[in-house]
């Protein structure tokens, strides 16, 4: 599945432009980059819950035991398969990823897991750098397909298959690429894309893909530069409206 982002980086009034090393060594150090800030946005989710689908995090000490969670975590952990709460047995998924964490070379470890109630879950283990005991922190998520269309779906009133065109617009797919992925003719492609600018007010797929932003993820931007200031934890995702 396409995914995407962006970084922007500027130099001084009248310093050179970025050469072809400088733009080399970017090219080489995105992926450890977009892995860094994508563990901070889930960390500040889930120590500062915004909804019932935030992310839990939980942190392991050396002998794998709960060193600390945050609040509604146990809700997450419960969905987990052949965990045990009650006896103080944690899931082999989440014993798993902590464990390839541990071991490994400091990035991240991945896995997505089935739940109880037969949704999909994604775990996200990684090392915590520390002068003392050695722990591991593990964040637990919903795996959402694309965690806008949701809200795209109560703001426009989007069918399901308008809403997995939409989706496939705003990670990139062209026409042709997003008839093979939904298994569509180009034709009803653009059968479906008329009837979301038609919904949603616009007349472009580039006006969508402003309309998206400027509606559910700027305002986020807006917010977390107010809790970078007072000293809170930074969210991603869209911005949850009433």
């Amino acid at each position: 599945m396409r995914s995407g982002g962006a970084l922007g980086l500027y130099r001084e009034p009248g310093e050179p432009l970025f050469d072809g090393r400088e733009k080399q060594f970017l090219t080489a150090v995105a992926p450890r980059l977009a892995e860094g800030a994508r563990r901070a946005l889930l960390v500040g989710e889930a120590a500062d819950p915004e909804g019932p689908e935030s992310p839990g995090l939980v942190i392991l000490d050396e002998r794998f035991d709960v060193h600390s969670a945050t609040p509604g975590v146990d809700r997450w952990l419960a969905e987990l398969p052949d965990g045990d709460a009650d006896a103080g047995r944690l899931p082999t998924a989440l014993l798993t990823v902590a464990a390839r964490a541990a071991s490994g070379d400091g990035g991240v470890a991945v896995a997505r897991v089935r739940s109880r109630g037969g949704t999909w879950m994604v775990l996200h283990g990684a090392p915590l750098v520390s002068t003392g005991e050695r722990r591991v922190a593990v964040i637990i998520e919903p795996a959402h397909p694309a965690r806008i269309l949701p809200l795209l779906m109560a703001a426009y009133g989007l069918t399901e298959r308008e809403r997995d065109v939409t989706r496939a617009v705003l990670q990139g797919g062209s026409t042709a690429q997003i008839a093979d992925e939904l298994v569509l003719s180009t034709h009803t492609v653009q059968q479906h894309l008329k009837s979301v600018f038609d919904k949603t007010g616009v007349r472009s797929r580039r006006d969508l893909v402003a309309t998206v932003f400027f509606t559910h993820y700027e305002p986020r931007f807006r917010d977390n530069e107010d809790r970078v200031v007072r000293h809170r934890p930074v969210r991603g995702g869209p911005v949850r409206r009433p």
